[in-house]
C-alpha cells in the first residue's frame, strides 16, 4: 500500500469539488471557488502537521472554514445558534497559533475562521458558533443544522486524520494514509438498499391500510422516505456502540427467520431473549406513526397529491413529529447499549429485536481467508489472513459462512466498524468510518 498525504487530498478535493452534491434530496446547490492550489497545499498542509501535535499531552482536534465573515447569514442562522465572532486584528494561519487556539474550542460547535489575501496569504480572521447539529451527517439525526455557505471546511479529526467538506456535506477524508470518499459507502450500495427494499415496501402497504387514512385529506409519501429514516436510525445505533468504547455485534437476519433464531437453533444461542409482539417491533410501529403524521400535516397544508419526504420531516416538526422523532432515536441508543454485555444484539430487518447477548454456535472453522471489499458493491475485492483478527470477528465470519444471508456489524474496542456478509463465494467485509454515513 502506497500511503496518501496531503499533496495527494488537496488532488482529490480539486476532483470533487465542482461535482453536485450527492444527496438526491432537492436544495441548493451553490459553491464557493477555490484558491490556486499552492494555497491550498498550505491550508490542508498545516492541518496535518497540527494533526499530529500535542497541547499539553491533548491531542489536537479541531474544524475551521475558508470564508470570508460576510458569507455567514448571521440573521438566519440566529435562530439556531449560529454566529461569528470577528477579531480586531486577523493573525498568522500557522501550526503554532492553531495550537495555542484550538483548545479552548468545542469540535462539536465551533470552528476557526480563516481568509486568504493575495498580499497577506492565509490568516484566522475569527470564530465560528456552528452548534452540534451537524454532527447528525454522522452520528444520525433529523434536525436542522445551521445554515453554513458553500464553503471549503477542514475537520481535523486526530493525528494524520483530516475530513474535506463543501458547507456541510464530506467530500472526502485522508485517515490511515488513505483517502476515501462517500462514493466507497457500502450504505449506498445496490445490494444494501435491496436487502432492505421489502421492509420498505411492508411499511408502505401497512401504511396504504391504515383505517385513519383519509383519501382526499393525506398526502402521499415519497417511497424513499422509509429508507433514509432507518439510515438515520442504524447511523445514530453504530456511532452509540462506536463512541461506548467497548465494542459490541449487531446481526440482522433476513425477515422470516425470526421463528428460527428467536427458539433453539445450531447458529446462534440467545441470552436475553423477548416474546414476541409489542415493543420488539417498536420502530416499525414508530415509523408507522411517523408515516400517518406527515401524511396528515402535508396533505393539510399542500394537498392529496403532495409527495412528502425527508425535507418535509425535517422542516415540519412540530409537537406530534418532534415527539415521534425522539422516541426514534431514543430507541435507537437502547438497542445499541445493549450490545454492552458478552455476545451480540440479535434483529431482523424489520427491524425486530429478537434478543441480546447472542453466542454465535460453532468451531468457528471456516478457512483461513476472507475478502476485504474495495468498493461498495464488494466486485473490487483484496484477499486477507483471518489470523490478525479477534474472536467477536471470527465468530461473525463464521456465521455469515454457514447462513449466507446474514449482516454483521462488528464494533471493536477500538471504535472501528466493519460491515460483514456473504459475497456469492467468500465472506466479504467493508471497512466504515465516518465518512460512511455521509449523504
Amino acid at each position: 500500500m502506497i500511503h496518501k498525504y496531503p499533496q495527494d487530498l488537496v488532488r482529490s478535493l480539486l476532483e470533487k469539488w465542482r461535482t453536485p452534491p450527492m444527496s438526491r434530496e432537492p436544495g441548493p446547490r451553490q459553491f464557493r471557488d477555490l484558491p490556486e492550489t499552492s494555497v491550498l497545499e498550505e491550508l490542508i498542509s498545516t492541518c496535518y502537521q497540527a494533526s499530529q501535535m500535542q497541547e499539553e499531552r491533548r491531542d489536537i482536534s479541531f474544524r475551521l472554514m475558508l470564508a470570508e465573515p460576510e458569507e455567514f447569514g448571521v440573521q438566519e442562522g440566529l435562530l439556531q445558534g449560529m454566529f461569528t465572532l470577528k477579531m480586531t486584528d486577523p493573525i498568522p494561519y500557522n501550526t503554532y497559533e492553531l495550537l495555542k487556539m484550538v483548545p479552548a474550542l468545542n469540535y462539536n460547535n465551533s470552528l476557526v475562521g480563516v481568509r486568504y489575501r493575495e498580499k497577506d496569504g492565509l490568516q484566522i480572521w475569527g470564530l465560528i458558533h456552528s452548534g452540534s447539529r451537524w454532527t447528525q451527517v454522522i452520528h444520525g439525526g433529523s434536525k436542522q443544522a445551521a445554515p453554513l455557505p458553500g464553503a471549503l471546511g477542514i475537520n481535523v479529526l486526530g493525528p494524520g486524520r483530516l475530513m474535506v467538506l463543501r458547507g456541510l456535506e464530506i467530500l472526502v477524508q485522508l485517515t490511515g494514509g488513505r483517502i476515501i470518499s462517500p462514493s466507497m459507502n457500502v450504505f449506498q450500495s445496490n445490494w444494501m438498499n435491496a436487502r432492505f427494499s421489502k421492509v420498505q415496501a411492508q411499511l408502505a402497504s401497512l401504511h396504504a391500510q391504515n383505517p385513519l387514512l383519509v383519501k382526499n385529506e393525506w398526502a402521499r409519501i415519497d417511497p424513499s422516505f422509509v429508507g433514509k429514516l432507518y439510515l438515520e436510525f442504524f447511523k445514530h445505533m453504530i456511532s452509540t456502540v462506536r463512541r461506548a468504547g467497548h465494542g459490541g455485534t449487531i446481526l440482522s437476519f433476513p425477515a422470516g427467520m425470526e421463528n428460527i433464531v428467536s427458539k433453539d437453533n445450531p447458529y446462534i444461542s440467545i441470552k436475553y431473549r423477548f416474546s414476541e409482539g409489542g415493543a420488539n417491533i417498536q420502530l416499525k410501529t414508530l415509523v408507522l406513526e411517523i408515516m400517518q403524521a406527515l401524511a396528515t400535516i402535508c396533505g393539510r397544508l399542500y394537498g392529496p397529491e403532495y409527495v412528502a419526504g425527508w425535507n418535509d420531516y425535517v422542516a415540519l416538526q412540530g409537537k406530534r413529529l418532534a415527539q415521534l422523532d425522539e422516541q426514534v432515536f431514543k430507541y435507537a441508543r437502547f438497542v445499541a447499549r445493549l450490545a454492552g454485555v458478552d455476545g451480540a444484539v440479535v434483529t431482523t430487518e424489520g427491524p425486530e429485536l429478537i434478543g441480546f447477548g447472542g453466542i454465535i454456535q460453532g468451531n468457528y472453522e471456516m478457512g483461513q481467508h476472507v475478502a476485504k471489499a474495495l468498493d461498495p458493491e464488494g466486485r473490487s475485492r483484496q484477499i486477507e489472513r483471518i489470523e490478525s483478527v479477534g474472536t467477536r470477528h471470527r465468530s461473525c465470519y463464521y456465521l455469515c459462512k454457514k447462513l449466507q444471508t446474514v449482516l454483521a456489524i462488528v464494533v471493536s474496542q477500538d471504535s472501528k466498524v466493519r460491515a460483514v456478509t456473504w459475497g456469492e463465494d467468500t465472506v466479504l467485509y467493508w471497512d466504515v468510518i465516518p465518512i460512511d454515513f455521509a449523504q
